[in-house]
């Protein structure tokens, strides 16, 4: 389960994730330096990141779901055990890597979690998972438009202020 950051935000490599000052004096003393790769080459770290930047998009989510694996459903003693909680990792990571779209938001891993307690089994608990994120995966999109779950809110504050206006206006709701 990773939940040390990996990398810092601009692609450099944190050689010690759990020391994080490391990684900012390192970020300062080597900004806009060149490197020579294997074969001797000059290249140049800042045309690496760019390029690389998908992988440093997906270091960041393995990140993500480590931070959020530790903090889904920690009362419960199933997950006193590392492994279950290495299945839950393993779950949420494949989901983001094949569904491109979505990825991995917050809130997955507790829709995740009861299919990993009730089914023993990690793919069938994967598949489950799958099967309710295609059902779902609406409401973890983000758009230039909208905002995942921001599109049923709003239909949701119309029935509420045709079905009841007084609340509506109580509860102040402004989509």
């Amino acid at each position: 389960v990773i939940t040390a950051p990996l990398i810092t935000e601009d692609g450099r490599p944190i050689k010690d994730p759990l020391v994080l000052l490391e990684a900012t004096s390192n970020q300062n003393t080597s900004e806009g330096a060149s490197t020579s790769n294997h074969n001797g080459i000059e290249v140049d770290e800042s045309a690496e990141r760019i390029t690389d930047k998908q992988i440093i998009e997906w270091k960041l989510t393995l990140h993500q779901i480590g931070l959020d694996v530790l903090r889904t459903d920690r009362t419960m003693v199933f997950y006193e055990n590392k492994e279950n909680l290495s299945k839950l990792w393993d779950i949420l990571a494949v989901y983001a890597w094949i569904d491109k779209d979505v990825g991995y938001c917050q809130g997955m891993s507790d829709l995740c979690s009861p299919m990993i307690v009730l089914l023993n089994d990690e793919a069938d608990a994967f598949w489950c998972f799958e099967k309710l994120m295609r059902r779902l995966r609406g409401n973890f999109r983000c758009t230039d438009q909208s905002v995942g779950v921001a599109n049923q809110l709003q239909h949701l504050a119309s029935i509420i202020q045709v079905l009841d206006p007084k609340l509506h206006d109580h509860l102040g709701i402004n989509f």
